[in-house]
């Protein structure tokens, strides 16, 4: 039949036939042929609702939004009484961004039919859109209600619940939702996030590793680094090494998370060829190269590996990859592994002799190179630069870059940061001297960041009880304190349309920063006392503060200035330490007067007896992290009342503290008439109960009132 012939019969066919055909061609994704159809149907009857519904959704399918709310008011025009014309029409109003009005739609659908879950459940979703996430559980409840085999339903209400910290319903639905579907990654990812808010992080690994094997994506990547950051793994756990060794390699997340757990999988025996040992594991080699190692059993066998290398030199010394990678490593922890006179003797001999061989032109042995590396940076060396000019093995030119080509760079870039405010006053110029000897952190990759969303979202996602202001598009951001730049990498790469600005008062940390800041993202370095931002006449969006204001003369007065650069309803991220998460720390009247390097090292290898709990804490491992932990130069412990006080008195709205999950669920569970968690009267019940809760610090977001 030739299409002439095909056009004739279509005429001559009824209305009916017409719309079968249609929804045949629709069904196939046959659209226009699908259009034409429907369009010859109203030819024929103008009022023939069901084509102006189809030809509705068809448009919304192909993104023409208008065109498709105006086909669906048309078709309820001629038949308000079919709910699936009112929830088509919900999401074409959704995805307009007219939310109300697509909840109402939403809500007359259900009316209409209350026995369809698909109906629940999109009114369900609009209500997600809204916030109204108690309202959108019910709908969630009720679409299982009415179809307890559809998975959908069981996948939103176990999102709802995690985002109102019902852990353990999430917990269920998630479950229900694997026994549904058990090949939809979905479902195990969250049974994964289910089981970490409840502190289960054992249990959460298995559904995590499911989820991976099913599909894998960057937020189930970062899910498995929340899985074995904090949790102790027997070294016969051997099937999460090739997890383990893509994570550090591949950059899951940030790889200080992983460092833990990548140690206790590392467990040579210590009487048995130790060195032999330690070279040939690839784990332990990736961990070498791009975070700190974290455990005190590791860095004593590293330690010895490292004294055994520099004794036997050339001869019988071990692969060549094994003696770079422990250089990288020392490198990244500044150099915070003991080591004695003898060792500095021999250390100092083999640079006397790299040292003449670069005079001389002679030939130089990787080997040797390497292992001087692992005792100072090369940088150290007089002439090491023209080592930059040999061909080397892959492993020593990544060493070359990391030692003498980085800092070059850092150096260079150092020469055009801006300087904007002068730094003046007596504490901050100690502070920046700290900083200048030690940038801080030393970090060799930034945490990965999912889809960037607008600061609203964010924050009404990361606290669903608040009453967050503000569409949050196009922010203004500032980072106050920037040290080396990872929190503003990360912040920058969180937020759509964000535009920062990243201060700091030490140019060697900013150095670092810029070098570290991938192109083209939005950030902007300068150097500034926080105490003098008040002379750059901007404002902005998002203030971050966290573990800056506790290292000034008078935090709250460096408080207030920040505060007088926030926008009428902007939010600000503070950071304080707590004096209940340090009280076993050592005083600093018992710690040598001396902050140099020798002096830190000696003095770790005294306090770790006498204080234990150091081993677990992260900022033990370098000598940056250790000097900012235990001899800063200046230091105060700001307590929760005096927090609340200050809010108070600024008329300042508490959104909630950064927490993990787990934290605000005990929280939670302790005061159930705080869901919010907002309460700081209650926080400081919780911390005395729980001393140990602030480990890192007090970390809050508040809201400048409009």
């Amino acid at each position: 039949m030739n299409r002439k012939e095909r056009r004739a019969q279509g005429k001559a066919q009824p209305a009916s036939a017409l719309f079968d055909a249609a929804v045949q061609y629709h069904g196939q994704g046959r659209l226009a042929e699908a259009a034409q159809l429907y369009r010859r149907v109203l030819a024929l009857q103008p009022l023939h609702a069901d084509s102006l519904h189809r030809l509705g959704v068809l448009a919304y399918q192909q993104g023409r939004l208008a065109e498709a709310a105006q086909m669906l008011q048309a078709a309820i025009a001629r038949n308000a009484k079919a709910a699936s014309y009112h929830s088509h029409l919900g999401l074409v109003l959704a995805a307009m961004g007219r939310l109300e009005e697509a909840e109402n739609s939403c809500r007359t659908a259900t009316q209409l039919q209350p026995g369809q879950p698909d109906l629940h459940n999109n009114l369900g979703a609009m209500l997600m859109h809204l916030g109204k996430r108690q309202e959108a559980a019910a709908s969630f409840q009720a679409a299982i209600a009415c179809g307890p085999g559809l998975a959908e339903p069981h996948e939103n209400l176990g999102q709802v619940l995690l985002q109102l910290g019902q852990y353990a319903g999430a917990e269920q639905c998630f479950r229900a939702l694997i026994s549904l579907a058990p090949s939809l990654a979905q479902g195990h990812d969250g049974l994964a996030c289910a089981l970490l808010a409840q502190g289960n992080a054992q249990g959460a690994l298995p559904a995590i590793l499911r989820s991976l094997a099913l599909e894998e994506t960057a937020e189930r990547r970062k899910i498995f680094v929340q899985c074995v950051k904090d949790t102790d793994f027997a070294p016969e756990a051997g099937t999460l090494r090739p997890y383990l060794l893509r994570a550090l390699n591949e950059g899951w997340d940030r790889p200080d998370d992983l460092a833990r757990a990548a140690a206790a999988l590392i467990t040579p025996d210590p009487d048995n060829a130790i060195l032999a040992a330690l070279s040939k594991d690839e784990l332990l080699l990736a961990l070498l190269a791009r975070t700190a190692n974290q455990d005190l059993t590791l860095e004593r066998l590293l330690t010895v590996a490292r004294r055994t290398l520099l004794e036997n030199g050339d001869a019988q010394a071990g692969p060549l990859e094994f003696a770079a990678a422990l250089a990288m490593q020392c490198f990244i922890n500044e150099y915070v592994f003991p080591q004695d006179d003898e060792e500095e003797l021999l250390a100092g001999q083999l640079r006397d002799r790299l040292a003449g061989a670069l005079e001389s032109g002679a030939v130089l042995a990787p080997q040797s190179i390497a292992i001087l590396a692992a005792y100072l940076p090369l940088g150290s060396v007089p002439g090491a630069q023209a080592l930059l000019a040999r061909s080397w093995p892959p492993c020593m030119d990544q060493l070359l870059t990391q030692q003498l080509r980085e800092p070059q760079e850092e150096a260079e870039l150092r020469k055009s940061i801006p300087r904007l405010t002068a730094i003046s006053d007596r504490v901050s110029q100690s502070v920046q001297a700290q900083y200048e000897e030690n940038p801080y952190p030393r970090w060799v990759q930034a945490g990965t960041c999912g889809a960037a969303e607008d600061l609203a979202t964010y924050l009404r996602r990361k606290f669903p009880f608040a009453d967050v202001r503000g569409s949050g598009e196009g922010i203004d951001i500032l980072i106050a304190g920037c040290g080396t730049g990872r929190n503003a990498i990360e912040t920058a790469q969180r937020f759509k349309g964000a535009n920062s600005l990243a201060v700091d008062l030490s140019l060697n940390s900013l150095g670092y920063a810029v070098r570290k800041t991938p192109p083209g993202l939005a950030v902007t370095y300068a150097q500034a006392d926080l105490l003098e931002l008040g002379s750059i006449g901007r404002r902005f969006d998002l203030i971050e503060a966290v573990g800056v204001l506790h290292h000034l003369a008078d935090p709250f007065a460096g408080w207030r200035m920040l505060l007088s650069l926030l926008k009428p309803g902007g939010v600000m991220l503070v950071g304080f330490y707590s004096a209940s998460a340090r009280r076993n720390l050592p005083d600093r009247s018992v710690l040598p007067q001396s902050s140099s390097a020798q002096a830190i090292r000696q003095a770790r290898q005294h306090l770790i007896g006498q204080y234990p709990v150091l081993a677990e804490h992260p900022d033990f491992f370098t000598i940056s992290s250790c000097r900012d932990l235990l001899f800063h130069v200046q230091e105060h412990h700001v307590p929760l009342a005096a927090i609340g006080e200050f809010l108070a008195a600024g008329d300042l709205t508490l959104l909630g503290f950064d927490v993990e999950d787990a934290v605000l669920a005990a929280y939670r569970q302790r005061f159930p008439d705080d869901p919010g968690a907002v309460d700081l009267d209650h926080w400081q019940v919780f911390e005395r109960e729980n001393p140990d809760i602030f480990s890192g610090m007090y970390q809050f977001w508040l809201q400048k009132k409009i």
